[in-house]
């Protein structure tokens, strides 16, 4: 197991605020002194996710997790402890030598291999494109597609050769077995037992997952006489890569989401390069049809707007309602969509109209409401009356849906004024949709086939953990207790007085005691003051919850050594009490029994227990 100087880790700590971090990933609003959001670890509609800037430490009160930058980084990512300084510092600019990185295992071990056959893959894909008279033709192509040098280094576009072998042979030296290969789900074994690049003669576009980790690949066809039936092939699901789980260019759109509060989401990876080749970095894409309620909620602990930019053609518009439909569980975000004109979609719009106008299409976005009222208006004649009828009955449904009582009576002005109804019946219609609707008809009904991502120890899916409850045998030795250990986590001299003690110290509950012990091996492994860094450290679920909600809690004020005299009396005294009363609960059945003798002593001891309270 490889080790970090701690030197290194309070560098890359006192150089990052988890703020500034922490809002890569969520949506932060400042509450007072801290900063709050719906927790991404779990389903949140009512934000309880807190991030303190003073204490630099996060508190879901609602899930219980919290921790400071890396033990966010560890939950958020799936990584080990070693890899989220790595990711820290990365962040604060701060370069970590590779020897504490490299021999750290991680949580991704087991298939770390797939990891490294997909990076030097995308390696050989990418050179072969872009550095080899063979790639010539694909690169030209790709030229006049409008695509730039710089787009195509961004995000890695590649070539596969014709002849697999090439490939086949720079991964085998690499030392990879032909099982791995074929695991690796980029070859497949010919019945003659010849491994074959199922992305042959094909571009290449890398997926990656959020954390920037190649995982998977798309290959397109580029020439006109090629007798490849599919124009995209995408990888088969592995290990690593699930298909309903990734969101295409999330680990570059992040931060652009987070700056400008707000993304787009296309329909498929041109569509995405070319929305960032025309100035907009904050655009990512599902995989094909696999647009799911989970990527939606992901995405909406980043920004509260999220704008569909789907094709403007029959298709396109059916993908922006089942989009929308899948949206209705989205409660903490503006959902909008983009309206293309002529069945365009937006690589060709920006083509023939330029990056100016595809803004403005931007900015008249609409809203669920205004588009299926629209959407819907080709599924009837609305010159004949009785289909009219049907069609305002289908706009008032929708109204009946908006939970906003200002914007439902603004959307019953306008289809009143619209075709020259009676406000009263419109909404007493309103109302009757509302009243005789099933209470999951905003549930989303149909999905666009998306994948159930598996459970596994490192997914990033939200968790439905609740808040583990501390037993509290009594308040004034938990009190204590507490105090005690703060001062413990920042403070030296609290330390000083420990050693001081003739006995090792006792605790009145379990899980302070373990807190106890785990401080006192973080602290004389050599790590500094405040020991706030234990929490990246712990296991144990009420453990790790007592101490965060601890750090969260208290108020640090100066050291006094009177006050930890006073909290150590208090568990004595409280020891005493216990044994007080189980010793009433043998009373009672001594009386029970007529046993008076052994009555008579218990009574006796109780008494000197009593006196000995009032004594310490």
């Amino acid at each position: 197991m490889s080790y970090i100087p701690e030197e290194v880790i309070n560098e890359v700590k006192s150089n990052v605020d988890i703020v500034e971090l922490i809002g890569q990933y969520v949506q932060l609003n400042k509450r007072g002194t801290n900063y709050m959001a719906s927790c991404p670890f779990h389903e949140d509609n009512n934000p309880s996710f807190s991030v303190s800037q003073p204490k630099q430490i996060y508190k879901c009160f609602s899930c219980g997790r919290g921790g400071n930058i890396f033990g966010f980084l560890q939950e958020i990512e799936g990584i080990s402890f070693t890899e989220s300084v790595a990711k820290a510092a990365e962040f604060a600019n701060i370069t970590v030598d590779e020897k504490y990185i490299q021999a750290q295992p991680s949580k991704q071990q087991e298939f770390s291999y797939l990891y490294d056959i997909h990076e030097k893959a995308n390696d050989f894909y990418h050179y072969y494109l872009m550095s080899t008279n063979n790639g010539e033709e694909a690169y030209d192509y790709l030229i006049q597609r409008q695509l730039t040098k710089e787009v195509l280094e961004v995000f890695q576009f590649g070539l596969a050769p014709n002849n697999s072998q090439l490939l086949v042979q720079y991964l085998q030296k690499a030392g990879f077995t032909s099982e791995q290969l074929v695991d690796s789900g980029i070859f497949y074994m010919a019945d003659s037992g010849e491994l074959i690049d199922r992305f042959r003669n094909r571009i290449i576009i890398p997926l990656r997952n959020s954390r920037g980790d190649v995982v998977a690949f798309s290959g397109r066809v580029f020439q006109e006489n090629s007798d490849k039936s599919a124009k995209y092939l995408n990888s088969p699901e592995t290990n690593i890569f699930k298909k309903g789980k990734l969101i295409y260019n999330l680990d570059n759109a992040r931060l652009p989401i987070r700056n400008q509060n707000k993304v787009l989401i296309a329909e498929g990876y041109m569509d995405v390069i070319s929305l960032y080749q025309a100035g907009y970095e904050n655009v990512v894409a599902s995989m094909g049809t696999s647009l799911s309620e989970d990527h939606l909620k992901q995405l909406s602990k980043m920004t509260n707007t999220l704008i569909f930019a789907f094709d403007g053609d029959d298709a396109g518009q059916k993908a922006t309602s089942r989009a929308f439909q899948t949206a209705q569980g989205i409660t903490n975000a503006e959902i909008k969509a983009i309206q293309i004109p002529n069945k365009l979609d937006p690589d060709e719009w920006i083509k023939e109209h330029g990056q100016e106008s595809f803004q403005q299409l931007i900015n008249q976005s609409i809203s669920q409401f205004e588009f299926n009222r629209e959407f819907f208006k080709k599924d009837y004649n609305l010159n004949d009356e009785y289909e009219l009828a049907q069609y305002i009955e289908k706009v008032i449904e929708l109204i009946s849906q908006i939970k906003s009582p200002i914007e439902q009576q603004l959307r019953i002005n306008d289809l009143v004024n619209e075709y020259h109804l009676s406000e009263t019946i419109i909404t007493e219609q309103v109302n009757r949709a509302r009243d005789i609707r099933p209470n999951n008809y905003n549930q989303p009904t149909e999905q666009y086939n998306s994948v159930e991502p598996p459970q596994s120890s490192y997914s990033n899916a939200p968790i439905t953990t609740q808040e583990p409850a501390l037993q509290i045998k009594s308040k004034r030795a938990y009190n204590s207790e507490k105090q005690i250990i703060f001062y413990l986590i920042y403070f030296e001299e609290a330390w000083d007085y420990m050693e001081e003690l003739s006995n090792p110290p006792v605790f009145f509950h379990d899980f302070t005691s373990k807190a106890f012990f785990e401080l006192d091996r973080y602290y004389y492994e050599g790590n500094h003051l405040p020991l706030t860094g234990i929490i990246d450290r712990i296991n144990d679920t009420q453990v790790s919850h007592f101490l965060t909600s601890l750090m969260w809690e208290q108020e640090l004020f100066d050291f006094t050594r009177q006050l930890l005299d006073d909290c150590f009396k208090v568990l004595q005294q409280e020891f005493i009490q216990q044994e007080i009363n189980e010793l009433r609960k043998k009373v009672v059945q001594y009386q029970k029994q007529q046993n008076y003798s052994e009555m008579n002593h218990t009574l006796t001891r109780i008494m000197n227990l009593t006196r000995q309270i009032k004594e310490i």
